[in-house]
């Protein structure tokens, strides 16, 4: 009787060692097949870009790198957006989506040409309000940065500037990013930085005087009131002044 019993445990203990075999071969089975399944089946046939104004949807799928046939799963993202991004300056950033079965959709949002400014080359350049340089101005009409030269320039860099002019890059970055949130940018025909103290900003036919150190959240809030406040002469030019008292634009018409 106690050897039958004994037995019994032994089978019991080998079905169960068994049984936990089982389920570890099947966890594997079924992952092998997923990741077959996955080289095999899940094939990049379609690519989709949306966003794009600049550049050609061709043109943004030929600097991903992604061709038909790669390994959908297998898709590095982090790289692709790089590669997009640095070979494509106006290029922001790239969101990268996956359409099952076999479709990736890249999402790109694209900088804006702020201003024109000169390089230490001889040329002149666009570049975006966080500083990056997008192309050689070919000058149809960017606004015109003064008081900043461009050292070693390159298209798809990063404007760097002589050490006594980098405090002012960081203001002049502040104000276009501004402008360009508000959609004023495309109103804007010059921006003159020469001035230690004060920056002067070409608006339509007025001149604006900000300071060279603010809030151009608050100041360009203020001269959008002043504006849209229906008080000014229709069709004079003049200065509106925000370096005499915070708070306040102060408005004085040319002298004809």
């Amino acid at each position: 009787m106690e050897a039958r019993q004994r037995r019994h445990r032994s089978r019991s203990k080998r079905r169960g060692r068994f049984r936990g075999l089982y389920q570890v071969l099947s966890v594997l089975a079924v992952t092998a097949a997923i990741a077959v399944a996955c080289v095999v089946f899940f094939r990049v046939n379609v690519i989709e870009v949306t966003g794009n104004a600049r550049y050609t949807a061709q043109e943004v799928v030929e600097a991903s790198g992604i061709a038909i046939g790669d390994n959908l799963a297998a898709l590095p993202q982090g790289e692709i957006a790089s590669r997009i991004r640095t070979r494509l300056p106006y290029v922001e950033s790239v969101a990268i989506h996956r359409l099952l079965p076999d479709g990736v959709r890249l999402v790109v949002k694209e900088r804006v040409a702020a201003a024109s400014v000169a390089g230490a080359d001889g040329n002149r350049y666009l570049v975006s309000a966080t500083g990056r340089l997008l192309e050689l101005d070919p000058g149809e009409g960017a606004m015109t940065l003064t008081g900043l030269t461009a050292l070693n320039p390159a298209v798809g860099g990063t404007l760097t500037v002589a050490e006594e002019e980098a405090p002012r890059l960081e203001y002049v970055q502040s104000l276009l990013s501004a402008l360009e949130e508000r959609e004023m940018l495309g109103k804007c025909t010059a921006l003159d930085c020469t001035q230690e103290l004060t920056f002067t900003l070409t608006y339509q036919i007025y001149q604006v005087k900000l300071p060279a150190t603010a809030d151009y959240t608050d100041e360009l809030r203020l001269l959008r009131g002043a504006l849209e406040s229906g008080e000014l002469p229709q069709g004079v030019a003049g200065t509106f002044d925000l370096t005499v008292e915070a708070g306040k634009a102060f408005f004085r018409p040319s002298a004809s």
